[in-house]
């Protein structure tokens, strides 16, 4: 008993001691603990005041840039929504990727210049577009992950089409757009290469699992193809 209490007042002896240097290291320092706090709050009121309005408004000004390419990227003008036009007094994609860096409309600028690569067989400059680009969801995360793997196959590199099919399928296998697409585009891949048994799996994936896809009302034949060369 006498041990637990010897033990309790060591203790209250240790915390006492604490305090002590606690307060004795704020009454040393509380100048410099001053200015460091006054620092850190007139940083948040700059922020708030400044910074924040400055970002936002940036934002508003580089989607504004972005319209025009936009517009004419759904009109599949694929030369004037990338490279812009001086007499129509817009900037493409391509330029609009090294304008407002840091803002949302110069991270998608990098996908639509991607896109607009493809559509103009310039596959080399559309692959470095979709690594570039950072899609903020794993929609477009497995979408752009899919264009790699078509730059790439146009390219004629099958091992990292196939690899970035395989990638895109795995990282949202719930979406029954991208994955049954991407398992399809593997699954092609593979019967190009002679690798047959690989194909039938991604084909079988996709009839099992997803009805619901464009590729489930081709995919019997496709199995088919595959099972032959078995």
């Amino acid at each position: 008993m006498e041990e637990n209490k010897n033990v309790k007042n060591n203790e209250t002896k240790d915390l006492s001691v604490t305090v002590s240097n606690v307060e004795q290291f704020f009454e040393k320092n509380s100048k410099w603990i001053l200015i460091c706090v006054g620092v850190i709050v007139l940083a948040v009121v700059l922020y708030f005041l400044l910074l924040r309005p400055a970002l936002q408004n940036r934002e508003r000004n580089a989607a504004a840039d972005s319209f025009k390419a936009e517009y004419w990227f759904d009109q599949s003008e694929w030369e004037l929504a990338l490279n812009g036009s001086d007499s129509l007094d817009f900037l493409g994609f391509a330029d609009l990727v090294s304008e407002n860096k840091g803002t949302k409309a110069n991270n998608l600028a990098k996908y639509y210049a991607g896109i607009c690569c493809m559509n103009l067989g310039k596959y080399d400059e559309a692959l470095d577009y979709f690594k570039s680009y950072r899609g903020k969801d794993m929609f477009t995360k497995a979408l752009n992950e899919m264009l790699k793997g078509d730059a790439e196959w146009e390219l004629d590199n099958t091992a990292a089409a196939l690899r970035h099919y395989e990638k895109a399928a795995k990282m949202n296998k719930d979406n029954f757009v991208v994955a049954p697409t991407a398992l399809f585009k593997a699954g092609r891949v593979c019967l190009a290469t002679g690798d047959k048994a690989k194909a039938l799996k991604y084909f079988n994936e996709i009839k099992s699992n997803y009805p619901e896809s464009t590729e489930w009302t081709t995919i019997d034949r496709y199995i088919a193809i595959a099972e032959a060369g078995e």
